[in-house]
């Protein structure tokens, strides 16, 4: 890969696993070798996510706005990478397989996602739901509205080029960006790639920021009203 890279992580009251997604993430830069930053787009945590964040070296930026798009898109503005990686901060993807995404960029490639459904999805990391109804309607609908072949589309481990993602005006604030994301970049004709993941089961008791069926809902109103908009 050879440039820098910026890890961007939204995070609210992560406190058991940003420490570890943050040293996890150090450490494939130093294996790598690539120049890196990580930065923590903080949206409103009131445990010790931001301590410990800035602790470990981490950029952390405070983001107002509430939401999954927003808290991304905030980060975006202060990433200095040539590319820019993003995953969640509750440790259910192995950031030790950042290089598998990094190996599969190429000049022309404007983005490389995960596919947990074609990975290694560990017993209880998914909900029978998501994998199994929720996440393949949404990918079947989307690649069909968009011309695009992904597994996947909510997979939230993605690296994409900086420069392409600066010219895209992106408006959606929720957990529907992630496929805002995906109809800009087959919109925009740049080339989207995937490679096979991992996802790991929480920690015990952690509250997850994903409502099934709002999120659905707005995931499913946003593929169809952009297509006919």
């Amino acid at each position: 890969m050879g440039r820098k890279l910026s890890i961007v992580i939204p995070c609210l009251n992560e406190e058991k696993t940003i420490g570890i997604c943050i040293e996890k993430s150090y450490k494939v830069l130093n294996e790598l070798g690539l120049d890196g930053e990580i930065i923590i787009s903080d949206n409103g945590s009131e445990d010790n996510s931001v301590s410990i964040a800035r602790n470990l070296g981490a950029k952390v930026v405070h983001c107002k706005e509430k939401g999954y798009g927003n808290a991304l898109r905030f980060g975006f503005e202060y990433a200095q990478g040539d590319y820019v990686l993003i995953c969640d901060a509750d440790n259910t993807y192995d950031l030790s397989e950042i290089p598998l995404l990094c190996d599969k960029l190429t000049p022309s490639t404007g983005m490389v996602i995960g596919s947990r459904l074609r990975g290694n999805i560990e017993k209880g990391a998914m909900p029978f739901l998501h994998r199994y109804f929720g996440t393949p309607a949404l990918t079947v609908l989307l690649n069909i509205l968009y011309g695009t072949r992904i597994s996947d589309i909510m997979c939230g481990m993605r690296i994409m080029k900086k420069d392409f993602l600066d010219e895209i005006n992106f408006k959606t604030s929720g957990m529907e960006f992630a496929s805002e994301l995906l109809v800009e970049f087959a919109k925009h004709k740049f080339k989207i790639e995937e490679v096979n993941i991992s996802l790991k089961n929480g920690v015990k008791g952690r509250k997850s920021h994903l409502n099934t069926w709002k999120d659905g809902w707005r995931h499913l109103c946003y593929i169809i009203g952009e297509r006919f908009v």
